[in-house]
């Protein structure tokens, strides 16, 4: 998103901008030598999460202005920023960054490690530039060539950075807008870290209300019928569901009442599943989605309620995360189950991993797709629960266990009690769906504790 403040002939002052940014990000400082950059970058962020190209040529020289230095300086200067995207640190690059080819590299790095990019733009004039060099001869001896080459290479780039890949650009074209920025730092939708539970976290609900309201029941829950269902926890408790509210089963428009209601009032929280995802796309545009895999029920389900709750649901999905990190790091819930380096990040990839799961692109002999086993691999200290994959009876891999116990397809709707690690169910009231691959029979499902 192209975010710039144009500054008009008679404008002496710049109205107060506060640009923001995301907890965890990549922040490139953009503009000629002598922009003022640096200093930008001094007063704005901790001295540990600037990397300056400057001082890593003055650490492995003693000269920051040595520009033989420069190739190896970046060299360190890469690594560091990829050590610090890899623990999910921000990260501020002070270098000129003028050129499409010195930006790949940073871009390439917040794409594997699913970084939040922003472009901070110093889109200062070659002569003003050249003019502050000139009054720091000694740390700056550059000609008017220098300037006036990063100008120009400024001036192609400007209007393709989006293009290659920043979220955010902000464009500072004066003095007066340099010093009216102040930054705002956000929290990503996915951190919870604060919320400590205790949880119940339950699995894919897939429009089977009744058994919702029974396992909620069972759960210790209160519940009062009112426009919709509405759910008191236990002292302390809260719920969370892991998505696939909806399709295949009897009631989706009930199930989403309920949720909602709760979410609001802060009793719950919900992650995307797939079938949210495939719902919101029959809102936006019903024309363009095919009606399989239960979706034409709740097409058909939702026709018969006003107009409202569709809208409503539809803002309610388009706001879910793609997946939770809570109790400190210690919990991640997502939909079809995410790998320790996407904790707590936000991308497409991470997007697509937390809602459809790691798969080969390859169908089996049912026609659904072939899934790796993530969790097999899995060595993280966060206990990760999802749903997506019906399983009979839910167990502990490697501090990941799916909780999806096929209710719509006749098997049980379960809850996992957090940190008790107790698993709870209640048995579909019959068979709403009939699954491509075979479930087996209904069983118990015992409490199976974290290894």
């Amino acid at each position: 998103m192209w975010e710039g403040h144009r500054r008009g002939p008679d404008q002496e002052t710049a109205l107060p901008t506060t640009i923001h940014i995301p907890e965890f990000a990549l922040v490139l400082m953009v503009g000629p030598s002598g922009s003022g950059k640096s200093t930008f970058a001094r007063k704005h962020f901790k001295p540990t999460e600037i990397l300056s190209s400057d001082f890593f040529r003055g650490l492995l020289c003693d000269d920051e202005m040595n520009q033989a230095a420069s190739s190896d300086a970046f060299e360190v200067l890469h690594l560091i920023c990829g050590k610090r995207l890899e623990r999910g640190k921000l990260t501020v690059i002070d270098a000129t960054n003028v050129r499409s080819e010195s930006r790949k590299p940073f871009l390439e790095m917040a794409r594997k490690y699913h970084a939040q990019t922003v472009a901070v733009v110093f889109n200062f004039a070659a002569e003003f530039c050249h003019e502050r060099n000139q009054k720091r001869a000694a740390e700056r001896p550059f000609g008017p060539h220098v300037t006036l080459r990063h100008a120009e290479e400024l001036r192609r780039s400007l209007a393709r950075l989006n293009e290659e890949g920043f979220r955010r650009v902000h464009v500072l074209n004066s003095e007066e807008e340099v010093g009216a920025v102040t930054f705002e730092r956000y929290r990503l939708p996915v951190n919870k870290q604060e919320e400590r539970g205790p949880f119940d976290i339950i699995g894919d609900v897939h429009g089977c209300l009744n058994e919702l309201l029974a396992l909620l029941a069972k759960l210790g829950y209160t519940l009062t019928k009112e426009q919709c269902w509405k759910v008191t926890p236990p002292e302390g408790r809260r719920l969370v569901f892991v998505g696939d509210l909806c399709d295949r089963g009897p009631d989706t428009p009930g199930v989403y009442r309920l949720v909602m209601n709760a979410v609001a009032r802060g009793v719950a929280f919900c992650v995307l599943g797939n079938h949210e995802d495939k719902l919101l796309r029959w809102f936006k545009d019903p024309a363009r989605v095919k009606l399989s895999h239960g979706l034409a029920q709740s097409v058909e389900q939702f026709e018969k309620e006003p107009p409202e709750l569709r809208a409503r649901a539809q803002e309610f999905i388009t706001k879910l995360p793609s997946h939770l990190v809570l109790d400190a790091g210690r919990l991640v819930v997502a939909h079809a189950g995410l790998t320790a380096d996407m904790h707590g990040r936000v991308s497409g990839k991470v997007r697509a991993f937390a809602t459809y799961g790691d798969t080969t692109g390859k169908s089996d002999e049912f026609g659904l797709p072939v899934r790796l086993n993530w969790s097999e691999n899995y060595r993280a200290r966060a206990n990760v629960v999802y749903g997506h994959v019906p399983t009979l009876t839910p167990e502990w891999v490697n501090r990941c266990i799916c909780i999806d116990t096929g209710c719509v397809f006749g098997g049980a709707l379960t809850a996992l009690r957090y940190p008790e690690q107790e698993l709870v169910s209640v048995p579909a009231e019959r068979q709403y769906a009939e699954p491509k691959r075979p479930l087996g029979g209904a069983e118990s499902l015992p409490p199976t504790p974290l290894p």
